[in-house]
């Protein structure tokens, strides 16, 4: 039995030999991706069955699968690892062929299933029907085996007649139908808000590919956030100013099942006190004096089935977190002003950069809230602790700044990205890109070494935080903090230098005469200890 176009099948038994594949023309609508494939292939394709003579329907819809056409068994491959299960029966309800996936729901062989009939595998089917009447059945509900699914039954027509029937099943179990009518739900509200030009707060730029630390910290880090992404769990990001916290967030929600959905962030100490629980909760109309007509969405309502982003959660007031709580727990918002509650389905993951535990016993922060949102603790480390991670950082920084200003031309030395894994940048990488974005825009040269690093850091006063200079609370006079701050400005400028005395002169600014009294006015006759920074410049 051989498979040709339309055309060919009408030619009589004496008119020639049959091509071996159908004409390219006809299977210019062949989907073979998809739930379809099969029903396609027959409907859409073109391709008729001319037998070699006189045969029934059981012959002709099984030459469908004779393993002597090249083109049908490539077809028959495809189908078998197809996911959904399918199977095929002729006119009087026989099993002809069955996939993989068929195999593996119905708990079945091919041996056993085969030229039996179809109620005699499956109790509720109605592919017999199907293959007698013509009248396909398409997205119903069937039990297999104690599950639910959705499947599809469809006629096999060959010149005009019915001679079978392709079951198929779409979804296995009704949470995917649920979960993809949620996601076209989705959809529609957001080409709704578009239409109402409405923004989706959903400006997210990172993932966990940006995240590409080596050090065994940030390792730990990233491994946590991406197991902690596939769930729904609250996640409390911990870490001081600057660490890329929301780097972390914005990649969590990019890598869970809520990526498509909005990503709300608030900054819980940017929002006055008095306007919190209106920001967060929302409020109804005539809530207050000035309540804008028809109430307000709040922050949570936004981010309805998505992901929203609490920063600096310990500053928020007490009277707002008894309102989150009731968020975590029970997933419903009081507006104000309200009656009525609001269910929302939102994922909460939020950042701190102080001791919340410190709080909790000053009575500035519930313990219950803490325990709620301590769920899956994250700690990204400080930029000092990880200087291995530096190198690529500074690179990553170097190059998203070049395309923010135009500037391709400049490069950064070697020698200065080592010196800057030495440095203790207390303000961790938001303090890095200051820096970089400086010396990128001020410095002349196309090459950014060394010693440009360091002359930016003298000249612009940050060698205060470099060399750990404090006045403390000891009653220091002025005479005193002068000497402590003209102390630790010699060792720096030597550290920087590498002890070379001439170039830390050069360095702080005064002339080596004056630096040298400095030396023997402070007792530094010593050469103080190398700093971790390569002596070879490039």
């Amino acid at each position: 039995m051989n498979c040709d176009s339309e055309e060919n099948a009408r030619h009589t038994p004496g008119a020639g030999k049959a091509e071996a594949f159908p004409k390219i023309r006809a299977f210019k609508k062949l989907n073979l991706s998809g739930k379809d494939l099969f029903a396609s292939w027959l409907a859409a394709s073109n391709i008729r069955i001319r037998p070699k003579g006189d045969s029934t329907d059981h012959e002709r819809i099984s030459g469908l699968f004779t393993h002597g056409n090249g083109f049908v068994e490539f077809l028959k491959t495809i189908i078998d690892y197809c996911a959904c299960g399918l199977q095929v029966v002729n006119k009087q309800g026989v099993i002809i062929y069955i996939n993989e996936s068929f195999m593996d729901v119905h708990g079945v062989s091919e041996q056993d299933v085969i030229g039996k009939h179809v109620t005699d595998i499956v109790d509720n089917t109605r592919m017999h029907v199907v293959a007698q009447t013509g009248v396909p059945e398409h997205d119903c509900y069937q039990d297999i085996r104690g599950i639910p699914y959705v499947v599809s039954r469809i006629p096999i027509f060959e010149e005009g007649e019915c001679i079978g029937a392709v079951g198929i099943i779409r979804f296995r179990g009704l949470e995917e139908v649920q979960k993809l009518t949620g996601y076209i739900k989705r959809l529609q509200k957001q080409i709704h808000d578009i239409r109402n030009g409405k923004s989706l707060s959903r400006d997210t730029e990172y993932n966990f590919d940006n995240i590409r630390g080596t050090s065994e910290a940030m390792q730990q880090a990233k491994a946590t956030a991406m197991q902690a992404a596939s769930t729904d769990a609250t996640v409390l990001l911990r870490g001081e100013t600057g660490v890329g916290k929301e780097v972390f967030a914005q990649s969590i929600h990019n890598y869970s099942r809520r990526r498509d959905a909005p990503f709300i962030r608030i900054n819980c100490s940017a929002i006055q006190e008095t306007l919190v629980e209106s920001e967060l909760f929302g409020y109804d109309e005539g809530a207050f004096t000035g309540a804008r007509r028809g109430g307000h969405k709040g922050r949570f309502e936004q981010a309805d089935n998505g992901t929203i982003f609490l920063d600096e959660i310990g500053d928020m007031p007490l009277n707002a977190q008894a309102k989150l709580l009731r968020v975590i727990q029970e997933g419903e918002v009081d507006r104000l002003g309200s009656e009525k509650r609001s269910r929302v389905d939102v994922r909460i993951i939020a950042a701190t950069n102080c001791n919340l535990e410190d709080k909790v016993r000053d009575g500035s922060f519930r313990e219950d809230l803490f325990y709620r949102l301590n769920v899956i603790p994250i700690i990204i480390p400080a930029l000092r602790h990880i200087p291995e991670d530096i190198p690529w950082l500074a690179k990553s920084v170097w190059a998203k700044l070049a395309r923010r200003h135009g500037i391709h031309q400049k490069r950064l030395s070697h020698a200065a990205v080592a010196a800057m894994q030495a440095l203790p940048w207390k303000g961790n990488v938001r303090e890095m890109q200051n820096v970089l974005e400086r010396l990128m825009i001020m410095c002349k040269g196309e090459v950014v070494g060394e010693e440009e690093l360091r002359r930016m850091l003298l000249r612009d006063g940050v060698c205060c935080d470099l060399m750990d200079i404090d006045g403390g609370a000891d009653g220091m006079t002025l005479s005193r903090l002068v000497e402590r701050t003209e102390r630790g400005a010699l060792n720096y400028a030597l550290a920087v230098a590498d002890g070379n005395r001439s170039a830390a002169a050069k360095l702080l600014g005064i002339s080596r005469p004056l630096f040298y009294k400095k030396l023997a006015q402070y007792n530094l006759t010593q050469e103080p200890a190398a700093r971790r920074t390569p002596t070879s410049r490039e």
